[in-house]
């Protein structure tokens, strides 16, 4: 199983899109699961902090890591990526 750490917050207009994407994958890939992290949130700010991540929207699938709206292609070679390297992110 792959799994997908979307980082965002409220204000950022790409973070909708990255969602869309991520949503879409969901649903074409169902074991991909996903967990989305709101920086709006203190628990979502420590979990980034502890992640490193400063940049939203951030895209994290078992460590391997995008930042930025990825296109449909680079979205799913993350995950191709990622699932090559299994494991819990």
């Amino acid at each position: 199983m792959t799994r997908l750490r979307l980082f965002t917050h409220p204000i950022c207009h790409g973070c909708a899109e990255a969602l869309a994407l991520v949503q879409r994958l969901t649903q074409e890939e169902p074991e991909v699961e996903v967990e989305v992290i709101s920086l709006a949130t203190p628990h979502g700010r420590a979990l980034a902090q502890a992640a490193g991540v400063v940049v939203v929207p951030t895209i994290d699938a078992n460590g391997e890591r995008f930042v930025g709206v990825p296109n449909w292609e680079e979205l799913r070679a993350l995950v191709q990526r990622a699932s090559r390297v299994g494991g819990a992110a």
